[in-house]
């Protein structure tokens, strides 16, 4: 709960957000790497390619995470606000971004975009669980005020500002955990294989409708006259998850009646 790994080195404090974040990259990389070569039959060189327009669409998704989360609470405050960084944002300009390089400057023949859109979201969902990790160490992210067991009294961080001494849902690992368990399917499950995208829209979509009705921190307005201070659907996460399973649901129906077309 502590936002600090270490006091100080060279002048600077390490928080253990910034430190798990770069974590949770650097493990999606080597998965992605990894599963490229073993299992997808990329080579060396392709591998690199895919790696170089990864890296640039990780930078696209971390503008994009500013930006959307600027707009919702721009429309919250009724002036322009930007600070803080919104996951959905990120994952909708990263994967936008990555399938328009992959469009225009990824020129080899090995060109499944559904074996690589496949990877690419696995390797996501693992730097996302330990993202969420950080989260908690930062105290953002926090849940409501809660009198079970389950409850989790902050001493630093927004959760601290927010409800000081009040103990309240930790979402951050609830997420996590969550993450972990949806990793370990995507990537040994077979039912779910060469299906890890719509796996995700409609499973992701589905868990972030629902747990945004135990989040306590401000996460901005979509629709104003929607928006009360109490957790009320929809929240600008709750609308877009809900966008994401109505994707992940066409792309099912798609998937199944292209295997039909081909079997008849």
């Amino acid at each position: 709960m502590y936002p600090y790994l270490l006091p100080e080195i060279f002048n600077y404090t390490i928080p253990m957000y910034d430190l798990l974040i770069m974590v949770g990259i650097s493990l999606m990389l080597a998965y992605v790497i990894h599963r490229f070569e073993k299992r997808d039959g990329f080579t060396r060189q392709q591998t690199n390619r895919l790696l170089i327009l990864i890296v640039i669409s990780l930078l696209v998704a971390l503008m994009f995470s500013f930006l959307l989360d600027g707009i919702f609470h721009s429309i919250q405050e009724g002036e322009w606000t930007f600070g803080s960084v919104n996951f959905l944002g990120a994952l909708i300009g990263g994967f936008a971004s990555f399938l328009i390089l992959m469009k225009y400057f990824y020129k080899d023949d090995n060109k499944d975009m559904r074996k690589i859109a496949n990877t690419v979201i696995t390797g996501v969902v693992l730097a996302h669980a330990v993202g969420r990790i950080g989260c908690f160490c930062a105290g953002c992210c926090f849940g409501v005020p809660t009198e079970s067991f389950l409850g989790v009294i902050f001493p630093h961080g927004h959760a601290h500002l927010e409800f000081p001494g009040e103990a309240i849902f930790p979402t951050q690992l609830f997420e996590a955990g969550f993450l972990f368990i949806l990793f370990i399917l995507l990537n040994k499950v077979n039912t779910f294989k060469n299906k890890e995208v719509e796996t995700y829209l409609v499973g992701y979509g589905l868990w972030r409708i629902a747990i945004e009705f135990i989040r306590g921190d401000d996460r901005g307005v979509l629709l104003p006259l929607f928006s009360t201070e109490y957790n009320v659907f929809p929240t600008p996460s709750q609308l877009i998850s809900l966008g994401m399973i109505i994707l992940g649901a066409y792309l099912i129906y798609r998937h199944k009646s292209q295997i039909k077309i081909r079997n008849n």
